[in-house]
C-alpha cells in the first residue's frame, strides 16, 4: 500500500509539471539528508586520506594508489614520501586526540559560510561575507585566501579581493575546494548553485581560475540525481565558457580518459599540457595552480567511475595539493552513493584505540575559525544544512509534501 501511495506521489508530481510547463524532479527528505550527510563525510575522508602526502607528489603520481590513512609509519623516504614534519602525517593521531573529525580548509571555510547564510541569508552580499570573514577567518589559511583576508583589513571588498589586480595568487585552485555547499544548498536547482558559487569564488580568484569552481558546482548539484560521473563530467564541460582554458582541459581530459585506460597516463598528459603555463600565462607556482590540480579531480572522478576509494585513492595519487582534490572528488561520489557508500573503514577505524560506533563518532572539533564552537556534532551540520537546502527547494519553486508520514521535495530543474 505504501509502494503504491508513493508511485501515486509521483505521478501526481509528473501532472503538475506538464500542467505547469515546469520539470520537476523528486527526492525524500531521508534520501536528501544522506547525500547530504555523505557529501560532508566525503569530504573529510578525501581531506585526511591526502593530507599526508600534499603537495609532496609532483613531477610524478604517487608510485601506489592510496586506499587507505596513510600515517608516519608508513613513511619510507625511498618508496613512499610523506609530510612528516607537521600534524599531516598524523591524521590517526589527531583523530584519537579529538575523538572524531576536525577543522580543515577543505571543511571549516564552508563552516563558515553556513554561519554567514543563518546570519544573512542566501542572497547575502560582499560586504556581509567580508565581515564574517574578518570574524571567523584569520588563521590556516594561505595564498589566494590569506591575501584576500589580508586586502579585507585594508577595507577592501569581494570581488576587488580576489582580482588579479589586487590578489597575486588568484590563479590558485583555492576556489574550488571551499565552494561545494552552495550546491549542497542548491540541489538539482544547477544554474542558481553555479551563480552562487561563482560568486563565492570570486572572493579570492578570478578569471579562468573560477571556472573549476563552477565546474565542481555543476557537477555537486546535479549529482543529487544524476549518478553517472561520466555524464556528470560532460555536463560541467558544456556549462564552461567556449574560450576557457579549463574547458578545454577537460574536453581534453575526457577524451585522454577514452585513449587510456590507466590514469597515469592521463596524468602524465595533463602535466605536459597544462603544468607551466596556461595559455601565455606562465604559473609561478604550478602545483597549486586551478587547472592542474582541477583536472586531476576530474581525472579521478572518470577513471574512479562512482567508486568512493578508487575515485579519492586517484585524487591523491594524482599528487600535487591532492587533499584538496581528494575531498571535493569525495564529497561528489558521497552525494551519487550516499553514506552507505563510503566504506566502513573510512568512517569508523581512524581512531587507532578503538572503532566508533557512528561516522566520525559524529563530531566535528573546530579549531581553526574564530569565534564559532568548537565542538559540534555533525548530525547537526547536516540539519542546519538541509534547513537551508529546504529554503532554497521552496524561494525556487519547489514544493514540499508529506505522504503516510514520509516527507517528499518536488524540485524545479533550472539546468
Amino acid at each position: 500500500m505504501k509502494n503504491f501511495t508513493i508511485l501515486i506521489l509521483i505521478l501526481s508530481f509528473i501532472l503538475t509539471s506538464f500542467s505547469s510547463n515546469k520539470k520537476y524532479k523528486t527526492i525524500s527528505q531521508n534520501e536528501l539528508r544522506d547525500k547530504i550527510h555523505a557529501y560532508w563525510l566525503g569530504q573529510l575522508v578525501g581531506n585526511y586520506v591526502g593530507f599526508p602526502f600534499e603537495n609532496v607528489y609532483v613531477e610524478e603520481p604517487i608510485p601506489i594508489l592510496i586506499d587507505r590513512y596513510y600515517t608516519f609509519e608508513d613513511y619510507d623516504p625511498v618508496n613512499l614520501k610523506m609530510n612528516i614534519n607537521d600534524r599531516r602525517a598524523f591524521t590517526t593521531i589527531m583523530a584519537g586526540a579529538m575523538d572524531g573529525a576536525w577543522s580543515d580548509d577543505d571543511s571549516d571555510i564552508e563552516f563558515v559560510t553556513l554561519h554567514a547564510v543563518e546570519k544573512y541569508g542566501l542572497d547575502l552580499n560582499y560586504a556581509e561575507i567580508t565581515e564574517m570573514w574578518k570574524k571567523h577567518i584569520n588563521r590556516f589559511i594561505w595564498g589566494a585566501n590569506r591575501k584576500a583576508r589580508d586586502l579585507m583589513d585594508e577595507g577592501m571588498l569581494p570581488p576587488a579581493t580576489g582580482s588579479k589586480a589586487n590578489n597575486p595568487y588568484w590563479y590558485r585552485l583555492t576556489s574550488q575546494l571551499v565552494n561545494e555547499i552552495w550546491s549542497v544548498f542548491y540541489p538539482g536547482m544547477t544554474k542558481k548553485a553555479v551563480t552562487r558559487a561563482e560568486w563565492g569564488a570570486k572572493i579570492m580568484c578570478d578569471d579562468w581560475a573560477v571556472d573549476a569552481t563552477k565546474a565542481f558546482a555543476v557537477m555537486y548539484s546535479e549529482a543529487f540525481f544524476e549518478k553517472d560521473v561520466h555524464k556528470l563530467v560532460e555536463m560541467a564541460a558544456e556549462a564552461l565558457p567556449s574560450e576557457s582554458p579549463y574547458k578545454k582541459g577537460m574536453l581534453d581530459v575526457i577524451k585522454w580518459h577514452k585513449e587510456n585506460s590507466d590514469w597515469r597516463d592521463t596524468r602524465k598528459l595533463i602535466h605536459q599540457h597544462y603544468f607551466e603555463k596556461i595559455g601565455d600565462f606562465k604559473v609561478p607556482d604550478p602545483y597549486l595552480s586551478s587547472i592542474v590540480n582541477g583536472l586531476c579531480g576530474v581525472m579521478a572522478i572518470l577513471y574512479g567511475d562512482g567508486d568512493f576509494t578508487k575515485t579519492v585513492g586517484i585524487a591523491v595519487s594524482a599528487g600535487y595539493d591532492c587533499d584538496n582534490q581528494a575531498a571535493t572528488c569525495g564529497g561528489l561520489i558521497g552525494i551519487i552513493n550516499g553514506t552507505a557508500g563510503i566504506p566502513e573503514n573510512l568512517l569508523l577505524e581512524m581512531d587507532p584505540r578503538k572503532k566508533w560506533d557512528v561516522p566520525f563518532n559524529d563530531i566535528y572539533i573546530n579549531y581553526s575559525r574564530d569565534n564559532l564552537p568548537n565542538y559540534n556534532t555533525i548530525s547537526d551540520i547536516i540539519d542546519r544544512i538541509l534547513k537551508i537546502s529546504e529554503q532554497c527547494i521552496a524561494e525556487n519553486g519547489g514544493s514540499k509534501k508529506v505522504i503516510n508520514n514520509e516527507v517528499f521535495y518536488e524540485i524545479p530543474i533550472t539546468n
